[in-house]
């Protein structure tokens, strides 16, 4: 079925991180980091179906032609600041239900329409691994740029700040109402919220075209109205399968969707805390609740492994004592 997963994160310094090294291993290429002197290979990674690099159509003459390795090095060698954020990444999963030709086109479609627009530059990397149901892992790495582009390097990035609404909105209990300042910033929340929204649109339009009925969703399902919680990725039971006997696969599999209510059951636990002091009806609900997450933490405990003990021979062990 169609599944709707778009995850963004920063390339940033102060986590160890580099642009060039994240390049090579999503094109799985070898690249040269020329600000570490470090030498990335991953030209054996399997999976990369296709690569491709985007500018605007306004770029300046020193990007004509340039390749991955030595754009990304530029932009390595445009941040100073040791904690420098130097790229941005978007994965996003496409439905498995499309052709190969159908996967690519609206790839570009959407980074050309979302960001390189804007005046981003977009390292495109098209992905196929085998998912944990052994069927398709589509998926599509793009690293974006922090800053445009200039005739000489990069300009100053496009900020925003958190201030309060103009019209004096509150929440209930008296706080003010917190806004972007600038909704063109290629950091603000509002603007990935609609790529997250163009992403939805475009996809389904292509699974429109192919004559598929699945359909992709960006909202929650609190947010679609269905009556169920959301469940853990269990990816790794996949690689399980040729390795470890099938009841330790059970027995994991259960261990983590317990990790998984256990979870959950913090969160509505912080929720509760405020009712069971009130004497009201939803207060004596919140007191039963307890009592039932506190029978759901025991039977967590019993699920979760217990640590072998120490075998290790004593300090005064000699071959004698084997008799």
């Amino acid at each position: 079925m169609a599944l709707f997963s778009m995850r963004v994160q920063v390339i940033q310094r102060s986590a160890g991180r580099s642009a060039v090294a994240a390049a090579a291993y999503r094109a799985g290429e070898k690249l040269e980091d020329q600000r570490t002197g470090r030498v990335h290979d991953y030209t054996r990674k399997q999976g990369v179906q296709r690569t491709e690099l985007m500018f605007p159509d306004n770029a300046p003459a020193w990007v004509q032609g340039i390749g991955r390795e030595a754009f990304w090095n530029a932009v390595e060698a445009g941040e100073k600041r040791k904690d420098a954020q130097v790229a941005r990444e978007l994965y996003v999963a496409i439905p498995r239900e499309l052709g190969p030709a159908e996967r690519i086109s609206i790839v570009r479609d959407f980074v050309q329409a979302n960001f390189v627009s804007r005046g981003m530059v977009a390292d495109c990397c098209w992905h196929s691994v085998t998912a944990s149901d052994s069927g398709e892992n589509v998926h599509c790495h793009i690293m974006l740029t922090m800053r445009p582009l200039t005739s000489d390097g990069f300009g100053l990035k496009i900020r925003h700040e958190r201030i309060k609404d103009p019209e004096g909105k509150v929440y209930p209990n008296g706080r003010p109402v917190m806004i972007n300042s600038n909704i063109n910033s290629w950091n603000c929340s509002d603007f990935y919220e609609k790529c997250r929204e163009s992403w939805e649109n475009i996809a389904n339009a292509a699974l429109l075209r192919a004559g598929v009925e699945a359909r992709i969703d960006r909202r929650s399902f609190l947010e679609r109205g269905i009556a169920r919680l959301p469940e853990p990725m269990l990816g790794i039971a996949y690689y399980m399968k040729t390795v470890l006997s099938p009841v330790f696969r059970e027995k994991w599999g259960q261990y983590h969707m317990a990790k998984h209510w256990q979870e959950l059951e913090q969160r509505v636990k912080k929720a509760f805390t405020g009712l069971e002091t009130e004497p009201t009806r939803m207060g004596d609900r919140a007191r039963s609740a307890r009592r039932w997450f506190n029978w759901f933490d025991r039977q967590v405990e019993r699920m979760t492994p217990v640590d072998k003990p120490n075998r290790a021979p004593p300090r005064n062990y000699t071959p004698d004592m084997e008799r």
